[in-house]
């Protein structure tokens, strides 16, 4: 079979098991860090795989390879993928798994063209999802599919250059806290790239998350360049929409803790008559940005005023406005006992003159 991944087992014992039913892991199997886990490569996989001295594992792509490459805890790796394709194996594994403990970092040295990471068209899971550390250095990263191009719930995710592409539903990059496999606070920091959606956000920071942005290039033609719900500091970098605002940040009018935004030293493109920043209350599920005014002290903090309306205390003369009933009911007490008043006078005079 075409496919390869780390086992649980002593190198000496890997040297006899030539034969071995090699399949792509999961995130139930066991994965201790005692374990003396080795790379297999099997021939014709177009992987070259290297053991340094310093324990960390070299892979090379000689080839386009179609791989499941899962990472495991303790285990540092280094992918060049060397201008060619990297797709994976199984429908319900990622190419690229970066399992809690493990790091990989993804570069590319081909002078002649990026290599690729992508999935194949019956994926049920993004390209790559990351449980623990990831650095990108280079690369093209692919997908037509629902999911994330890059999906972090590690502790860490660094994006230092490539380019990423999505025509999904799903924004590109997303950065999320979702089960016992995420990071306490799922951390992303993006120093330089370019990304662009089609018919999505392209970086969608999820509550309970954090993202750094101090450089890169960010494109959606129908939602937001950053879509944040969680903490975003961006210092740097041109974010674009086409048809929407560039920037969405969305807040809990019942939790004033639930989301942070920092915007310093940017380039903001928005759609014709869209503003720049869209506000939306998730607790109200609604857009609220005329509701708010927004301004930004000298660190780029944003912060959020709402816009009340003034109530005049003088009502204009023909507007149809309601009396207070109180008074209303002065006056016409005061009219009718001017009435009987007076109709007591006409009456005492008659009758005087008659």
């Amino acid at each position: 079979m075409k496919k390869w991944k780390l086992f649980a087992v002593a190198i000496g014992l890997m040297m006899v098991l030539g034969t071995v039913d090699v399949h792509a892991a999961t995130v139930d199997q066991d994965k201790t860090a005692e374990r003396n886990q080795v790379f297999v490569g099997l021939p014709g996989s177009n992987v070259e795989v290297t053991k340094e001295e310093d324990g960390v594992f070299k892979l090379k792509l000689t080839g386009d390879a179609v791989q499941d490459i899962i990472i495991y805890s303790g285990e540092e790796v280094e992918l060049d993928l060397n201008g060619y394709t990297l797709t994976n194996y199984t429908p319900s594994c990622e190419a690229l798994k970066i399992l809690e403990g493990g790091s990989l970092t993804i570069v590319d040295h081909s002078a002649e063209q990026d290599g690729l990471v992508t999935q194949r068209n019956d994926s049920t899971y993004g390209p790559i999802t990351n449980y623990g550390t990831l650095i990108i250095n280079g690369g093209n990263f692919k997908t037509d599919l629902g999911f994330y191009v890059v999906r972090n719930e590690g502790i860490n995710l660094t994006i230092n250059g490539g380019y990423f592409e999505s025509d999904s539903n799903t924004s590109l990059i997303g950065n999320i806290k979702f089960n016992e496999l995420s990071a306490d606070v799922p951390t992303m920091t993006i120093n330089g790239g370019t990304f662009t959606s089609t018919n999505s956000s392209t970086i969608k920071n999820n509550e309970n998350t954090v993202v750094t942005i101090t450089n890169g290039t960010f494109k959606s033609e129908t939602a937001y360049a950053l879509d944040n719900s969680g903490n975003a500091a961006v210092t740097g970098g041109t974010f674009t929409s086409v048809k929407n605002s560039a920037i969405r940040h969305q807040i809990n009018s019942e939790n004033s803790d639930y989301s942070s935004l920092q915007v310093k030293g940017t380039t903001l493109n928005s759609g014709a008559d869209q503003t720049d920043y869209a506000i939306y209350d998730v607790a109200l599920d609604q857009d609220v940005t005329d509701e708010y005014q927004m301004t930004t002290d000298a660190d780029g903090n944003i912060t959020l005023s709402p816009i009340r309306d003034e109530v005049s205390e003088e009502t204009p003369v023909g507007t149809g406005s309601t009396s207070n009933p109180e008074t209303s009911d002065a006056i016409l007490l005061f009219v009718s006992l001017a009435f009987i008043s007076l109709a007591g006078s006409v009456f005492a005079y008659k009758k005087l003159h008659n």
